[in-house]
This record gives C-alpha cells, sequence and structure tokens, in this order.
C-alpha cells in the first residue's frame, strides 16, 4: 500500500463525501434512522451516478450496508433460540439470513453495473496460492476453535450459555448461515464500503470507517451491559479483515475466517440452551 493509495485521490470530493459517510454511521448507531438513511443514500446515489460526479462511489459505498441494516426492519428475524428445527436445512434462522445474503449481494451487483466497477474494486479476486492455503487452514482452524471455546469466549460479551452440540444435522443449515452471512458481511463492508470509499476519501480512513460502521452494526440486543465492549471488539475485527483485503486484494481469507466464526453464531441464534 502506497502513500498515494492511503490518501484522498480528490480532495474536493472527499470533502463532499462527508455526507454518505455521516448518513451510515448513524444509520448504524440509531436503528429508528435505518430505513430514512437507505432512502437518501440510493436517492443520492441515482443522481451522483447519473450525472458521473467523482463522489458517486462514496454515495454507492454504504448502500448494501444500508440495505443489510434494513433486513431486519423488513422482514422480522425468525424463530427463538432452542428451537427444534435448528439441525433442518431450512431452519428458519438460515433461510433468513440467506434471504438477507441474496438481497445485498444482488444491491451490490446492480450498483457495481451502475458504476462500471470491476470485481477487483470490491476485492473479489483470487489471491496468491499460499493466501488460499491459509484460507482453507483458518477456516478449520476457527471453525473448530468457535465451536469448542465459542461460549467461553463470548460469554463477556453474551452472558452465560451453552450450546447444543447433541445435533450433529446442524452443520448445515449452519454452513448455509455462515456463508451467507460471511460472503455477504465482507462484500459489503470489506468490498463496497471500505474500496468503493477508498475511491474517494482515501484507504487510510474507508478502513477506518467501515470497522466503525461494523462495530456499531453489530450493538444488537443481546449484548450484557454496556454494548461497548461488542463495538470495540468488532471494529478491531474490521480493521483486521480490511487490513487483510488491502494486503492480499481478495477477500477470500476475510471471508474464510469470518464464515468459520460464524458457524457457532448459527448454533447460538438457532440451537442454544439457556
Amino acid at each position: 500500500m502506497t502513500v498515494r493509495a492511503i490518501l484522498p485521490r480528490e480532495p474536493a470530493a472527499a470533502a463532499r463525501a462527508f455526507l454518505p459517510i455521516t448518513l451510515v454511521l448513524l444509520g448504524a448507531a440509531v436503528h429508528e434512522t435505518r430505513l430514512a438513511v437507505l432512502v437518501a443514500l440510493v436517492a443520492g446515489t441515482l443522481v451522483a451516478i447519473r450525472r458521473d460526479a467523482p463522489v458517486r462511489w462514496a454515495w454507492a459505498a454504504p448502500v448494501p450496508v444500508a440495505l443489510s441494516l434494513c433486513w431486519g426492519l423488513i422482514v422480522p428475524p425468525a424463530a427463538a433460540p432452542g428451537g427444534a428445527d435448528c439441525s433442518s436445512i431450512v431452519s428458519p434462522p438460515a433461510l433468513w439470513r440467506l434471504g438477507e445474503a441474496i438481497l445485498v449481494l444482488g444491491a451490490v451487483a446492480i450498483l457495481a453495473a451502475g458504476l462500471r466497477a470491476s470485481t477487483a474494486s470490491l476485492y473479489l479476486r483470487w489471491p496468491p496460492v499460499r493466501v488460499i492455503w491459509v484460507s482453507l487452514i483458518g477456516f478449520g482452524l476457527f471453525a473448530a476453535l468457535g465451536l469448542i471455546v465459542g461460549p467461553a469466549l463470548a460469554h463477556p460479551f453474551f452472558g452465560s450459555f451453552e450450546l447444543d452440540m447433541s445435533q450433529p444435522g446442524a452443520l448445515l443449515p449452519a454452513l448455509l448461515f455462515a456463508l451467507g452471512n460471511g460472503i455477504m458481511e465482507e462484500v459489503a463492508y470489506r468490498g463496497a464500503l471500505m474500496g468503493w470509499s477508498a475511491r474517494v476519501i482515501g484507504l487510510g480512513p474507508a478502513l477506518g470507517l467501515q470497522a466503525v460502521v461494523f462495530g456499531l452494526a453489530h450493538a444488537g440486543p443481546d449484548a450484557v451491559g454496556s454494548p461497548l465492549p461488542v463495538i470495540i471488539a468488532l471494529a478491531a475485527g474490521g480493521v483486521i479483515a480490511g487490513l487483510v483485503a488491502a494486503r492480499t486484494r481478495s477477500l477470500l481469507l476475510p471471508i474464510a475466517i469470518h464464515v468459520a466464526l460464524d458457524l457457532p453464531l448459527y448454533i447460538y441464534l438457532a440451537c442454544r440452551i439457556g
């Protein structure tokens, strides 16, 4: 990463990008504003693309994230934890997350066509062979660790709970859930939000922006006490994932680790005890 890649390319356009950046931060922090933020971002994107303005990248960048933030408002979350259907391939939590992934990734594809953006602008490319091997090994390692020690690691953030590991069939819907969520969030946050906004405000600010929004977006009602530890932990993870994506110019490794860590998340949402 060169200094030129980190700094804004056009200072004037970077200044005009302040509004969409503020909107997505507001939407991530305040649930009640999310639908209004999405409408404003879509409208701004359409105008900027029609004018072919350089700031169109900054307007389009947060739209997939804003759409994801609104998903729970448009389609209410399905199924309470501990359901008997947690091992079903059509379990409500798995289908609910898959529906969100299809919607958000479809929006990314439409925006990319409007921007005439390449897949490389989203870090959607194959990395060197050594990174592919690290991704495969990392997936297996983090999946095993997450399933074994996940409750202990999550205890400070979400309180005491146990995972029902007596249903091996739950791994199939868990994989469906994890693939949908992991791919969707990496493409939305590290791909569109970071990759596209970096073209206007520079990689450094874009890296920090997506990490903060990622942390704020995950401060849900499941957290015990103050949501600040969850926000900080997820923001730190967003920084690491963003750095890896920028360094390898690929989302493969962040997606592999994200999917691995989302396997126990499905068990927590659908099969947990207590």
